[in-house]
């Protein structure tokens, strides 16, 4: 693919011509590349794919803005939109391999760590009852003049992103001081996968996600 400037003498081309060429533009940079006639493998490694990319695509449109804030944050001056920062780091993960491929949420990624925020390594569900689960969340100690804005947890319904649909998540924070531990309302009883990071401003005022950690946890 070529980038292109004032493309067949004009500012805006866009589509194809002849079937020879396609004019187009990506993020605000024009590109010219051949044209090709789309593909459609329907091979069961490509339909695997196709169902985790369809799985991330629809939790994606139903996350929390505030789930949705690391990626944004993440994606910030990359040739990619936070969505598509979610499923690219998510897909792999949820998808496995032909010969192991995944069957459930596990290596699912909440938050990708971003802006130096600092990883912790404690993170114990529970289920505190009535559909709730409660996720108690031990800080890193912090560097001076860092400090803690709130921890986040969200939740799915235990599944296999290559074959179920169950899209919605459910979201919560807190932001008192210690212990830190997000109470999650289900609205049911479920096995639930969790995720879980910090979010912190650093010195310079600048915002800071911990990479996120993740579990299981049966909810009566």
């Amino acid at each position: 693919m070529s980038k292109v400037t004032a493309p067949l003498l004009g500012f805006g081309a866009s589509g194809q011509i002849g079937k020879t060429q396609v004019y187009g533009s990506w993020r605000g940079v024009k590109y010219a590349r051949r044209y090709v006639i789309p593909a459609n493998p329907k091979s069961n490694s490509q339909t695997a794919t196709r169902n985790v990319f369809t799985w991330l695509n629809q939790v994606w449109k139903l996350l929390d803005p505030a789930v949705q804030a690391p990626w944004f944050l993440f994606a910030k001056g990359k040739p990619l939109t936070d969505r598509n920062a979610w499923i690219k780091s998510n897909l792999a993960g949820l998808r496995g391999t032909d010969s192991v491929p995944a069957t459930d949420l596990s290596a699912i990624i909440g938050s990708p760590g971003v802006n130096g925020g600092l990883a912790y390594s404690v993170a114990t569900p529970s289920d505190s009852g009535t559909h709730h689960l409660t996720v108690t969340m031990t800080p890193p100690a912090l560097p001076t003049g860092w400090a803690i804005v709130a921890a986040h947890a969200v939740a799915w319904e235990q599944q296999n992103a290559n074959t179920d649909v169950l899209y919605t998540s459910y979201y919560a924070t807190d932001a008192s001081a210690g212990p830190y531990a997000p109470v999650i309302a289900l609205g049911a009883a479920m096995t639930a996968e969790y995720a879980a990071w910090f979010e912190y401003t650093k010195p310079d005022g600048s915002t800071a996600y911990s990479p996120s950690l993740n579990g299981e946890q049966v909810v009566a």
